[in-house]
């Protein structure tokens, strides 16, 4: 038996958009409902808080958390501080849904979740939001300039835009499911891959030697420093700003993958694009995510003008494994600052696809 709660903020119901659809996708995936509802709070946020949390106590008084398998609080504002204090004083072992919390929220210990919040948002700052989270160690998901509601307002198209987006994030955490989106420049930051992980242990490695293709003992460890990391924020925020592709794959709130295509073409009559990155965490792999990735990388390159993707792809005998999986080939052509830096690289190509 699965079990999600759903807690209001002053003023935001149950009936109002992220609590009205969230509540149909629990229900979508076989969750028992039951929500909270508040009455005469004050405005004042200590005595709403406290009438809000004992409101609560009284609504779940008969609940029988031993019962079910799986339990789920989503919670907006000061609802999420309900949601944390509640699941804190009585030991309710819940995932979470947070949208636009509080300061307040956070010195109740959150359990595991994923944080929705605009930077907009009067009654939250983002850099304290971002800290809090950080230390909480909960992904966030922020979206540009938009407020309390996680709405612009007169705005209605945007705000479906983002609705639906909301949606999309909140729909992959109830159904545990990997979330593939497009980054934007903004969010592209170190604590983006506070839980990627890059470690790939090597032993042998596909090598060109004297024309032919070979495998050679070559045992490494590949890892990224703190610095690489950095040069990579850089990298992906570069391919953005100059038209280009970057999109991640999230699971639980987490990036578990991505891959980047570059915007300028190259090659002459191959019309290549260049697929700067694609790696998934170690933890991720097998999974499909990676295959999932290319092909979203595929489709994006044919629709920007290209008829190959360019690979200057890790030597490894798995990656190369996946690669040929992909149905790429040796280059018809070598691009010479890809040899450059990395001469032991194979140089692959990739007919796309167009839709």
């Amino acid at each position: 038996m699965k079990l999600a709660v759903f807690f209001p903020g002053i003023g935001y119901h149950c009936d109002k958009p992220l609590l009205y659809y969230s509540e149909k996708l629990a229900k979508q995936y076989q969750y028992e409902t039951n929500k909270i509802k508040y009455e005469g709070l004050s405005k004042d946020l200590d005595e709403a808080f406290t009438a809000a949390l004992t409101q609560t106590e009284a609504c779940l008084a008969e609940v029988d958390w031993k019962q079910y398998e799986e339990i789920l609080f989503v919670s907006k504002s000061i609802g999420t501080a309900v949601a944390c204090a509640y699941a804190g004083k009585y030991s309710v072992n819940c995932k979470n849904i947070y949208y636009t919390p509080l300061e307040r929220t956070f010195s109740f210990a959150p359990q595991p979740g994923i944080v929705f919040h605009g930077t907009g948002d009067p009654w939250a700052e983002t850099g304290m939001i971002r800290a809090k989270c950080r230390g909480n160690n909960l992904p966030l998901r922020i979206i540009e300039n938009a407020n309390h509601s996680l709405e612009i307002p007169e705005d209605t198209r945007k705000n479906l835009q983002i609705l639906t987006h909301v949606m999309e994030g909140t729909q992959s955490y109830i159904a545990d499911t990997v979330w593939y989106r497009p980054l934007t420049e903004k969010e592209i930051r170190p604590d983006l891959f506070a839980c990627f992980i890059r470690h790939q242990k090597v032993t042998k490695c596909r090598r060109k030697v004297d024309g032919q293709w070979v495998i050679v003992e070559h045992p490494f460890t590949d890892d990224w420093s703190e610095k690489e990391y950095r040069i990579l924020v850089d990298c992906l925020k570069n391919t953005i700003l100059t038209g280009g592709f970057v999109c991640g794959a999230f699971y639980q709130g987490w990036l578990k993958g991505f891959v980047s295509v570059e915007s300028s073409l190259f090659g002459g009559a191959h019309r290549y694009l260049d697929l700067s990155s694609i790696h998934v965490s170690e933890d991720m792999r097998g999974r499909g995510i990676g295959r999932e990735l290319f092909e979203r990388a595929s489709v994006w390159a044919g629709q920007n003008g290209a008829d190959k993707l360019y690979i200057s792809a890790h030597s490894a005998v798995e990656t190369q494994a996946f690669y040929q999986a992909m149905g790429c080939v040796e280059a018809q052509m070598y691009e010479a600052s890809h040899v450059e830096r990395e001469p032991f690289d194979c140089q692959l190509e990739y007919r796309v696809r167009v839709e």
